[in-house]
């Protein structure tokens, strides 16, 4: 199997909002979005999103995260990281994680932090998962 792994553009938009609903998530663009999508061949099998949230953000959001479940436990969401982040070294990448994922996350350059280590507006926006998730955990890259 040969995969792509691409920087999305406008012309992904719709198939990109399809892969989303078929895989039962709702990813919001928060702003200052770069997406990037691996492929099989021309089929969408997997996505991350990496938000400034707002211009000249400090702190970066990894978020969205999804591959499609017959191509899942076979890296590719590694592999999708591992691309995204090289896309933004020396600036500070956060995500949100379930506890259950800690493991994947660590195996994949981020190590856990304190969410007194998020500046706005992603204090804000941890609190608010926070409130439906109690058990959600904050992890840190610098690449």
């Amino acid at each position: 199997m040969t995969v792509t792994i691409t920087t999305a553009n406008k012309s992904d938009k719709k198939s990109l909002k399809r892969f989303y609903k078929q895989q039962s998530y709702s990813a919001g663009l928060l702003g200052f979005d770069c997406i990037y999508i691996i492929k099989n061949k021309q089929e969408i099998i997997g996505a991350v999103i990496i938000s400034a949230i707002e211009e000249n953000n400090a702190q970066l959001f990894l978020h969205a995260l999804v591959i499609k479940q017959a191509f899942r436990q076979k890296k590719f969401a590694s592999q999708l990281i591992q691309h995204a982040l090289l896309q933004h070294t020396n600036q500070q990448v956060i995500c949100f994680a379930k506890e259950q994922l800690a493991n994947f996350y660590q195996l994949n350059g981020f190590s856990q932090v304190t969410e007194q280590q998020l500046l706005q507006p992603l204090l804000m926006r941890y609190s608010s998962y926070k409130k439906t998730n109690n058990t959600l955990l904050v992890f840190k890259c610098n690449t």
